[in-house]
């Protein structure tokens, strides 16, 4: 299938990558109807709507459409290198005074992002305003050996391979020492139980890493979230102010960054990748409707 699709992208290019990956989400949306049923159930109970409620189907059509784009524009910039002016006109980069404020402290920056559009596109364009990046990436299953450190790299990236272990760990200090922008990600929980620190995710309780934590602890880097806030006409991400951290346990700050995570889903449900295969494997947690919204208003 990856080889399919990566000699398909080289066809149509970039430009149309992403309207292949909107009709790949209209064809999984609609054939994969147990998930789909099973997802539309989720949601409402996240959300604290109506299981009928019309407007869940459609929020998760619309995920299916932004995050299977996503992945193909992923493809097809990694898999050949894209000119700048076609990356520049597909996304918008805002809050980047909060970055350039929190690396004026001298050890780098941790920008936390999400499972929401393209953010890759966002950090190589990072990359090609020239701040130096490095990001940690976990090798998937279905993309060939080197997919990702190659495809990172043409772009000035460093990649860091997060199946290194104790190895990945000491790159990233490293990588926070030189001062580099870091991207993290945590939105999606780990395999195994013991691998992270359980937390209440979106209805489902859920092995958190506590990787950016303990790193924010050890570096003293300071952590930015980015968030996407839009993935039409073009992609929009925000870099947020930074956070403070290390003013408790290491497992405070682990909830923190959950419920900051949690907050960024909730207030655009429409551009994260609920079908990815780490959460929704997950049970949802028994709970009355009326508790979950109170606990969204609150």
């Amino acid at each position: 299938m990856f080889l399919g699709l990566r000699r398909l992208l080289r066809v149509i290019g970039f430009r149309n990558a992403r309207t292949l990956g909107s009709w790949l989400g209209d064809l999984q949306f609609w054939f994969g109807w147990r998930q789909r049923r099973r997802l539309q159930r989720e949601i409402a109970q996240v959300l604290g709507r109506q299981a009928d409620d019309p407007s869940v189907p459609a929020l998760l059509l619309q995920a299916y459409r932004v995050n299977n784009g996503a992945l193909m524009e992923i493809m097809a910039m990694f898999d050949q290198r894209q000119d700048e002016s076609t990356l520049a006109a597909r996304c918008e980069l805002d809050g980047l005074e909060h970055l350039r404020t929190a690396m004026s402290q001298g050890r780098g920056a941790i920008v936390l992002a999400t499972h929401m559009g393209n953010a890759s596109l966002a950090m190589v364009r990072l990359a090609q305003s020239g701040v130096p990046v490095s990001l940690l990436y976990r090798k998937a299953r279905m993309m060939s050996d080197g997919f990702f450190q190659d495809g990172l790299e043409q772009y000035g990236i460093q990649a860091i391979l997060a199946n290194g272990g104790i190895r990945a760990y000491g790159q990233m200090l490293a990588a926070l020492k030189q001062g580099r922008v870091l991207f993290l990600m945590m939105d999606q929980g780990l395999r195994r139980a013991e691998d992270g620190v359980m937390q209440r995710f979106l209805g489902k309780d859920v092995p958190m890493p506590a990787g950016p934590a303990q790193l924010a602890r050890v570096s003293r880097s300071p952590v930015l979230p980015m968030v996407a806030v839009a993935a039409s006409p073009v992609w929009r991400f925000e870099i947020q102010p930074q956070l403070t951290l290390g003013q408790g346990t290491l497992e405070a700050d682990v909830d923190l960054l959950t419920r900051l995570t949690e907050d960024q889903v909730r207030q655009h449900p429409e551009l994260w990748s609920w079908h990815h295969r780490r959460w929704s494997k997950f049970p949802m947690v028994a709970t009355s409707t009326q508790s979950v919204i109170n606990r969204v208003d609150t």
